[in-house]
This record gives C-alpha cells, sequence and structure tokens, in this order.
C-alpha cells in the first residue's frame, strides 16, 4: 500500500473519505482506491474512479423485475483497466452511453468489453451477453478539467438481441417535451450503495427518484455548464456516481418514461453531496447525432 504520493502543478488531488485520485495530463499517474492501485487518465475521475462498480448514493431501492427493460450494463476493458457503465438500449443493435466510458483515447478494446442486456440482478443471468463491433463517440466529445463536453457515445453490439417485456428500446425525447425541477426523474444503476460499501447479496438493480435542478442553480455550481447539459440531484445527497456513468435519466412525458439525460460528470470532491446535483448529457440536443449514426450505419451494411 503506498502511504504517499508526490505531484505536481500539473496535476490536481481529491481526498474522498479513505480514496486518493488525481489528474495527470501526461495519462503517467496512478491513482488508488484504499489497496486497489490503477491507472487512468483524464475526468473520468470525477464521475468514473478507476475502480471498476458505480454508486448509487443514499435512497436508492430494489428496482421491480421488468421496470427498466432498455437498461444496460457495460463492462469496458481499455488500456487503463476494466470497469463499468451503465447505458440504455435505442435498436436491436445500438446502445446509448457516455462517451468517456469508451474514450477513444483509452482505446477501448472491444472483444474485451461486453455488454448484458435484460440484467436485474448481476449475480443471476442476463437475457443477452453481447460483445462490442463498434463505437461511435461525438465528434466534438472533449475532456475538460472540470466538464466533459459532448459526453454521448452509440456502442452498437457484434449480434442484434430480440425484443420482450424484459428487453425493450427507450423512448427519447420529442422536440416539444420539457421538463423541470417538477418532473418525476429517475436513474438506476448496479453499484456501490455507499462509499466503499458493495451491493450485496444478488446486487440487484437500484432505482432512486431524482429532481431535476433548475439550470440557474446548477450554473452556480458548475461555472462550465453548458446548454448541452442539464443537472439531477437532491439537496439532501443523493446523486448517481462513478461506474453509473452512461446510465439513463428518465422522465415521464405522455405517459411513458422518456432519457432525458445520460449520467455524465460531477463535483471534483466527491459524490451526493449536498448541495451538488450530478451534471447529465442533455439528449435532447444530440438527436441528430444519434439518428445520423444509426442510419449512416445501415445504409453502409446495405450496400456492403
Amino acid at each position: 500500500a503506498w502511504t504517499s504520493i508526490n505531484l505536481d502543478i500539473s496535476q490536481s488531488v481529491s481526498i474522498h473519505q479513505t480514496a486518493v485520485w488525481w489528474l495527470d495530463t501526461d495519462r503517467k499517474s496512478y491513482g488508488f482506491l484504499g489497496t486497489t492501485v490503477c491507472n487512468f487518465a483524464g475526468p473520468r475521475c470525477c464521475r468514473v474512479v478507476c475502480a471498476p462498480g458505480s454508486e448509487l448514493y443514499r435512497g436508492g431501492k430494489d428496482a421491480q423485475k421488468g421496470r427498466w427493460p432498455w437498461i444496460v450494463y457495460l463492462l469496458i476493458t481499455d488500456n487503463t483497466g476494466s470497469f463499468s457503465c451503465g447505458g440504455s438500449l435505442l435498436t436491436e443493435e445500438w446502445v446509448l452511453t457516455a462517451a468517456h466510458c469508451v474514450d477513444p483515447n483509452d482505446n477501448p478494446i472491444p472483444d474485451r468489453s461486453s455488454i448484458r442486456l435484460g440484467t436485474h440482478s448481476l449475480n443471476e443471468p442476463s437475457v443477452f451477453y453481447r460483445s462490442i463491433s463498434r463505437i461511435v463517440s461525438h465528434p466534438q466529445y472533449q475532456k475538460q478539467h472540470l466538464a466533459l463536453l459532448h459526453d454521448i457515445a452509440l456502442v452498437k453490439m457484434s449480434k442484434k438481441v430480440s425484443f420482450s417485456s424484459l428487453v425493450k428500446p427507450m423512448y427519447l425525447p420529442k422536440p416539444s417535451d420539457a421538463f423541470g425541477p417538477r418532473s418525476k426523474c429517475f436513474i438506476a444503476g448496479w453499484g456501490d450503495v455507499g462509499n466503499n460499501v458493495k451491493l450485496s447479496g444478488n446486487r440487484t438493480l437500484q432505482e432512486l427518484k431524482l429532481p431535476i435542478v433548475k439550470r440557474s442553480t446548477c450554473k452556480k455550481k458548475f461555472p462550465d455548464l453548458t446548454d448541452n447539459m442539464l443537472c439531477a440531484g437532491s439537496i439532501k445527497g443523493k446523486d448517481s456516481c462513478l461506474g453509473d456513468s452512461g446510465g439513463p435519466l428518465v422522465c415521464p412525458s405522455s405517459g411513458v418514461l422518456v432519457q432525458v439525460g445520460i449520467v455524465s460528470f460531477g463535483d471534483i470532491n466527491g459524490c451526493a453531496l449536498k448541495g451538488f446535483p450530478g451534471v447529465y448529457t442533455r439528449v435532447k440536443r444530440y438527436m441528430d447525432f444519434i439518428s445520423e449514426t444509426i442510419t449512416s450505419d445501415r445504409q453502409a451494411s446495405a450496400e456492403a
């Protein structure tokens, strides 16, 4: 175990209970969480610290089986190691997630990564298991010190899946849809239920109700917030975190749940901090990217 770390001015440091993590722009630093040591780079550490897993803080409960038929579990392997992320099923072969989960700069390895669909408890079999055949990150995706710009990606599965009561595509927002603090929104994930407290038992999918936070309020907490982002969370400390990245923030519209956001990043000092919501990629701003990516792939496949 390490007892000290030498840092220079190119690095930013955050202490969060027993976890120490930092960012080195030349990608040569190491981070540790307890006795776990791993190599990483970039603002993944804002929300996806290099240790695998995720944290759905305070207030989460077991989701009813079949309530989240569109949610997927991604286990990604790249140059930094292996870690989990969330995602949502859009079609029989495409999954929506966060770009930082499949960061091209970290060289994700498709044949060593996997996707589970129709999953309720991680200790029980899923309906489908798939490898990855293609990753399309937004062309303007960029890591910044305290933010992730255009944090959205599409992942194509190696083989199509069929829909059922446990595996269904996610609805996306319509141009006329509007969501605010009165919207009853939810997130879900399979992560830790507290600081370094693993989800136990069958590791059943956890869900959490979250309010959308007013843009003016969020801007005060995150000055780098753009129109392509939105905030959700509770001033009492309810939040998504770490490997829950890429998962869907869903809100009701016209009688169905639609994906409003993608879990992206949060305060550098930790997750579920009172007064600090989480930041989500605003899906509505990327409908053209989603449509064009899937359509162009279908056209290319038809011509092949």
